[in-house]
């Protein structure tokens, strides 16, 4: 399929969602439909909450428009009329949770038998073979969508949220979709990107309509026949648990949230500030910070799923086991940080924070710190590991020379603040950089291709300075010499250069991995943590190897 024709279908549905919005929330105005209340959802205000309107009819103008309709495409549009029509109901007239549960099992049980769409398998977990479900499919394949459409449902609890972490789910799915060459599925994640990207505009903190659950269970069960379609799909060349790790961001959240609701002998579905947003909004992050901040998790583990694809069933439940793992101790800090205090917090957007707040943001953002150095101490070392091919002689050299000038420098002064030494660091890591993306061909880590381990690497480094910015409010302090603005516009140049100059050498991928070393530096620098000099090692052992392979 040609990608101009992906773009059609997003434009299609992103304007259909624009144009739709308006008159929706004036209809929603008129007749008094507006979002309630409670301890899950933090705005003032009345709110018209219909904006789900605009998202389902943007998808369905664009699928039927676009997509072959086949008999998957039926049992998708069968079940997402069903669903839409249960949250719909719920918005206009208060059902209660049994009914709107019968609503979400029927949509289900119509996408799956109607639209011959089920989990046969889930998979080689643990090595013995895979594991068929045989008559258990068609359950097990209900049970999955509708814990998903309840998942995305709960996490509408912030401005933006459920909609944002939709969009970057089906960015994932879609483009796996694409690179598998499932064409439907990928019209259909750029149906519902398009509807929810529209939406967004709107919904964007603060927030001028809501999506209320005719939205909120569409964009779940859009997701969970997605991530179907792409598992019965894709099956032998991507994990059947690739779409649980793109879901992870919710389906951890709703698991963790219930299973402390029925710990604590509460009801499942009773509304509560115990879901992860909600604690950092509680620990002073503020409304965008922490919408963003859910954003970064979604995007990370969707790029892992995206790079990571094709790794066994085994590994992916191990990796997705310790996403688990993290994902509970995230939520065991937090619980204990907010056990702590002794007062309130703020939760607007404003600067003032009290106390408290500023000391967690003091004492998060060193643990910050220490792990941003030691992930660019790793990207760093990667030469170290070998390459498949030996270094040139022009290599060696100039890795010689990079060793003598940042000797020489860091004995002069031994400081960070010699502005000389710090370009010359960056740019030997810029160099380190450009080798490893081409020169370390088919060399393994633990079974991971190092240029896997790199991207990773690199992920966490991104990561991390996101963070540290929400947190020490440092952004405008990256860029504050014209060194930096000239640094930052050669790598926004590299862009712009002819495929025929760049792919051959990965200028691209050079240029994101070294902008970001340079912001990891800076950021070091910026915050004075302690020993820096391990940097400066890791950089010189890192060419001495590179010099030595050379001349060797």
């Amino acid at each position: 399929m040609p990608k101009i024709h992906l773009f059609y279908i997003f434009l299609t549905s992103m304007l259909t969602s624009l144009v739709l919005i308006p008159p929706i929330s004036r209809l929603a105005t008129s007749i008094g439909v507006y979002d309630d209340q409670d301890e899950r959802k933090l705005h003032s205000g009345a709110i018209p909450r219909l904006g789900g309107i605009a998202i389902f009819f943007a998808v369905l103008l664009s699928v039927i428009l676009f997509s072959e309709i086949n008999l998957q495409i039926r049992g998708f549009l069968a079940g997402a009329v069903v669903i839409f029509l249960t949250g719909l109901t719920d918005d206009l007239a208060k059902i209660v949770p049994v009914k709107k549960l019968l609503g979400e099992v029927l949509a289900a049980w119509v996408a799956t038998v109607l639209g011959n769409l089920q989990i046969n398998s889930i998979g080689n977990l643990f090595g013995g073979g895979a594991i068929e479900l045989g008559y258990l499919s068609i359950p097990f394949t209900v049970f999955a969508i509708v814990g998903v459409i309840n998942a995305v449902n709960l996490l509408d609890g912030l401005d933006g949220l459920a909609g944002g972490v939709t969009a970057i789910a089906a960015c994932a799915i879609g483009l796996i979709a694409y690179l598998t060459g499932h064409n439907n599925l990928a019209v259909l994640c750029m149906a519902l990107l398009g509807g929810v990207v529209g939406f967004l505009k709107f919904n964007s903190y603060p927030a001028r309509i809501f999506m209320g659950d005719g939205g909120s269970l569409f964009l779940g069960y859009c997701l969970a026949v997605l991530s179907v379609q792409l598992v019965e799909h894709a099956r032998g060349r991507t994990s059947v648990l690739i779409p649980v790790i793109i879901l992870a961001v919710p389906v951890f959240d709703t698991l963790y949230v219930m299973a402390a609701r029925i710990s604590k002998g509460r009801r499942v579905f009773l509304p509560d500030r115990s879901h992860i947003h909600h604690r950092f909004m509680d620990l002073g992050l503020g409304h965008k910070a922490t919408v963003i901040m859910m954003y970064g998790l979604s995007y990370c583990l969707a790029l892992y799923a995206v790079l990571f694809r094709h790794l066994s069933d085994r590994q992916q439940l191990t990796n997705l086991a310790l996403f688990l793992a993290g994902f509970c101790l995230l939520n065991f800090a937090l619980a204990g940080v907010l056990r702590g205090q002794q007062q309130g917090f703020l939760v607007d957007d404003g600067p003032v924070c009290n106390g408290f707040a500023r000391r967690w943001r003091v004492q998060y953002s060193q643990y910050l710190l220490v792990a941003l150095k030691y992930l660019t101490l790793a990207a760093l070392s990667l030469p170290l590991l070998g390459f498949s091919r030996t270094p040139s002689a022009e290599v060696a050299t100039i890795a010689g020379l990079l060793i003598v000038v940042t000797i020489l420098l860091y004995l002069q002064t031994a400081d960070w603040s010699n502005r000389f030494l710090q370009i010359v660091v960056c740019f030997s890591g810029a160099f380190l950089i450009f080798e490893v993306e081409n020169g370390a061909g088919s060399v393994e880590l633990l079974g991971v291709p190092l240029k896997m381990v790199s991207a990773l690497l690199f992920a966490g480094i991104y990561l991390c300075l996101g963070s540290l910015l929400f947190l020490r409010g440092k952004s405008r302090l990256l860029i504050e010499s014209p060194l930096d603005f000239f640094i930052l516009f050669v790598m926004l140049t590299i862009p712009l250069l002819p495929s025929s100059l760049t792919h051959p050498n990965h200028l691209l991928t050079v240029a994101g991995k070294s902008l970001a070393l340079y912001f990891s530096f800076k950021m070091i620098l910026l915050l004075k943590v302690r020993r820096n000099r391990k940097i400066i090692a890791a950089t010189l052992a890192a060419l001495l190897f590179l010099a030595l392979r050379g001349l060797c």
